[in-house]
């Protein structure tokens, strides 16, 4: 009797020892599969952050050379700003001698 309660206690401990390594082997390959879904979302994030940077990078030259163009431009505008007053300047000139002279002729009649 004794040594059929030693084997049945045995035998109960032998299917909860095999059930429970069942439930962790299934726990272990849950968790391996679920950091495996992780590695490969960082692998992803990497991906479009490197993606992100070139773009960025690309952007920042973009800028750069849009700046250099604006300050070329700015540079040329105020160059043909300063020739139109000059030109109004002498327009002025020219227009005040204009009328000197239409009234000198004037003065000759």
């Amino acid at each position: 009797m004794e040594e059929f309660l030693l084997i049945s206690v045995l035998g109960v401990l032998t299917v909860y020892f095999y059930s429970s390594m069942s439930v962790y082997k299934s726990l272990y390959k849950k968790i391996t599969e679920e950091k495996d879904m992780q590695i490969e979302k960082v692998k992803n994030l990497e991906k479009l952050k490197e993606k992100y940077e070139q773009q960025v990078k690309f952007s920042l030259e973009t800028i750069g050379d849009s700046q250099d163009s604006l300050k070329s431009t700015r540079e040329d505008y105020q160059q043909l700003k300063l020739e139109n007053t000059e030109l109004e300047h002498r327009n002025k000139l020219l227009q005040e001698r204009i009328n000197e002279l239409y009234a000198s002729v004037g003065n000759i009649n």
